[in-house]
């Protein structure tokens, strides 16, 4: 496990051990919680089969992070992010999990919602098994897969080709993403497109055959913002203590998930593989991919330069109106994960 940069765990233990140290009626007892009185919440989330990104739910209920944390949640799945945020302004469920680019063309909007946690690190990879392409300015004329028109994917390939002097109308771009777009690319129906790091590695794994990697400018690659967890405010209002218990169980599952403990990494990789239908082996090296990217954080993932620099690109393309465009503090309430910080800590800042 990731060493937690709190005071109350103390150098060279970590949150794993210090959980498997505990009794489950000491962590219940913690938050003074236990399975009869559990608050019950409803989240969205894209899959199934998961993104890989989203495979913390099946590793908060494999590791029992939900349980610990004294919350009984509802999980929701659909293919699009843009989904599982309008899930979350509907009400039909109490947090999504999606884009930061959905997130944020929703509350520019002035959608009823805020961020309450998120992932800063992008993991997108533009790539391509045909032989003429070797960066950015060869994919024009190309047919590109890229989810549909504002979505996350499309999104970040127009960010991306727009440094290299083209337009997304200098290529046809396929509607496709997630499962669909790897049995394309397994299929060798898709040549070129936007992949997720684990999703690229199934492809490669299952066709034989490394692609070409293109390059992303680093104002991209490391400017722009990811994932975002949404609440809706009447939900906040509603079930405070819901979403606080929620965020504590979000702690624990990047904690475990950002373990570079060989040990960790096997468990963690066995429940992705199954979550996602994967080979262990493909979603092992996925997993490895992942830390050499700082993919999963120590933080609330909410940083607050990445954030302003995602909305400036949605302006600059168009997707938000300059006069729309929202302030941080309209974008986020840090206030619901910092409690649950506090309370993740405060069960294991005994361990020695």
């Amino acid at each position: 496990m990731r060493k937690m940069k709190c005071s109350g765990l103390r150098a060279g233990k970590t949150l794993l051990g210090a959980m498997l140290a505990l009794s489950a009626a000491t962590m219940f007892g913690a938050s003074g919680a236990n399975a009869a009185d559990a608050v019950k919440l409803s989240v969205s989330a894209i899959g199934r089969p998961p993104i890989f990104s989203n495979t913390y739910v099946d590793v908060g209920e494999a590791m029992g992070f939900w349980k610990a944390a004294g919350v009984d949640v509802n999980f929701r799945w659909f293919q699009r992010g843009s989904d599982t945020a309008k899930a979350a302004l509907t009400g039909d469920v109490a947090v999504g999990t999606t884009s930061s680019q959905a997130a944020m063309n929703l509350i520019a909007s002035g959608a009823p919602v805020v961020a309450i946690t998120g992932m800063n690190s992008q993991d997108w990879v533009i790539a391509s098994d045909d032989a003429s392409v070797k960066g950015c300015k060869d994919l024009k004329g190309k047919t590109v897969a890229a989810d549909g028109i504002n979505n996350a994917r499309y999104l970040y390939l127009g960010a991306v080709v727009a440094k290299c002097g083209l337009k997304l109308s200098d290529m046809t771009l396929l509607d496709l993403a997630n499962a669909p777009l790897v049995k394309a690319g397994i299929a060798h129906q898709v040549h070129n497109g936007v992949f997720h790091v684990d999703e690229l590695a199934q492809v490669e794994y299952k066709t034989g055959k490394k692609w070409t990697h293109l390059e992303a400018p680093a104002e991209i690659k490391k400017g722009l913002h990811y994932l975002m967890l949404i609440a809706n405010k009447k939900a906040i209002a509603d079930n405070r203590e819901g979403l606080i218990r929620f965020l504590e169980g979000w702690i624990m599952t990047q904690n475990f998930m950002a373990s570079q403990s060989p040990a960790d990494k096997v468990a963690f990789a066995t429940v992705a593989a199954h979550a996602s239908q994967i080979d262990f082996g493909v979603a092992l090296s996925a997993i490895n991919t992942y830390h050499s990217i700082g993919y999963w954080e120590n933080n609330d993932g909410l940083d607050e330069k990445q954030i302003k620099s995602q909305l400036d690109q949605l302006v600059q393309i168009g997707s938000v109106k300059a006069a729309q465009k929202p302030n941080f503090d309209k974008i986020v309430d840090k206030s619901l994960y910092a409690e649950a910080l506090k309370r993740v800590e405060a069960k294991f800042g005994s361990v020695k």
